[in-house]
């Protein structure tokens, strides 16, 4: 199952695909209670979380992996976060929020169902945009655009849900890049940050030990010599074997491709053209295609990954109006 959050339609696209041929085939939408933005899952993808940003609600749903139908389980009152993240334990549901400047925490129970209360609030800076944990689900990051051009660095007690600054709490570019979104590679301690506002990507070396980063590259997602107004970076993805990069460029409407050397290091490869306003794409559990999002135009383009890396253009489906997200199920 594939589900396209439209932040200006009030449903999910709702899309079966086909392993093999990374063919999709349209499903029935999925009606929703107001305009959905960021989806999370649990990592046995039985529950489906979804911010409403409309109600400004975190709403909680079980999912039907036969069918891909979703029952809404309940909703709890929450800013308008634009990320969502479902700790390794599925005990928790980290969230950002962009405007407030803030990351929350709710507890995740048995059913499903999220805590009222939030059981941790912490304000950062302004512009807070995502955050994940690390592969042993001790340290968490948050990365926040310009002005702050920060990424916060927690430690985090998977036992009590709890989110502690580290030492020190927080990195900064030495010049504004504003970081946005991050993926740690799949088998090295190195972590890669699309930056919104410079239209780069960073590379960072992780202390395991300390969760802390430090920075070690930072590379262009544009052509040399590209007027920058207009253009900001949106999502980033690595493949599974850790080789290939690719990171989305607004604007100028392309996925910038890297390849991931053998230190860390990023070499560029080239880009694809896509839909305009590509504010989110994603890598299939397979691990052999690429779907991509565009904002502006309410349609979906799908890739095949081929040799080193390089994307062919499959085929181009219609999707809801203003699509952010795209989350996949395992179909049962």
């Amino acid at each position: 199952h594939m589900y396209v959050s439209n932040s200006g339609s009030t449903f999910l696209s709702h899309f079966l695909m086909d392993e093999e041929s990374g063919a999709l085939t349209a499903q029935p939408n999925i009606d929703m209670d107001g305009a959905p933005g960021a989806l999370a899952t649990d990592s046995k993808q039985r529950w489906l979380f979804a911010c409403m940003r409309s109600q400004q609600e975190f709403v909680s749903y079980a999912i039907d992996r036969t069918s891909g139908g979703l029952e809404r389980i309940g909703g709890v009152a929450a800013g308008s976060a634009p990320y969502i993240y479902c700790d390794d334990t599925d005990s928790y549901l980290l969230a950002t929020y962009y405007g407030d400047g803030a990351v929350s925490v709710h507890g995740i129970d048995s059913e499903g169902a999220l805590s009222a209360e939030k059981l941790q609030w912490i304000e950062t800076d302004g512009h807070a945009h995502s955050i994940q944990t690390d592969r042993t689900n001790r340290f968490a990051f948050v990365p926040h655009t310009n002005p702050a051009n920060a990424i916060y660095q927690f430690r985090f007690d998977a036992a009590t849900g709890q989110l502690t600054a580290n030492d020190p709490p927080l990195i900064q570019p030495e010049t504004p890049e504003g970081p946005r979104h991050f993926v740690f590679h799949p088998s090295k301690d190195l972590l890669y940050s699309v930056n919104e506002n410079g239209c780069t990507v960073s590379a960072h070396n992780f202390d395991p030990e300390k969760g802390t980063l430090a920075s070690f590259q930072v590379i262009s997602t544009l052509p040399t010599g590209t007027d920058m107004e207009g253009m900001s970076t949106a999502e980033i993805r690595i493949t599974q074997d850790g080789k290939q990069l690719y990171a989305s460029n607004r604007g100028h409407n392309t996925l910038a491709h890297f390849l991931v050397t053998d230190n860390g290091t990023l070499e560029e490869v080239g880009r694809y053209e896509t839909e305009a306003v590509p504010r989110f794409f994603d890598i299939d559990p397979t691990g052999r295609f690429v779907y991509s999002v565009g904002q502006n135009t309410g349609r979906l383009v799908s890739y095949r990954i081929g040799d080193e890396g390089m994307l062919a253009k499959m085929d181009t489906y219609d999707v809801g109006e203003t699509p952010l997200w795209i989350q996949f199920v395992k179909k049962a």
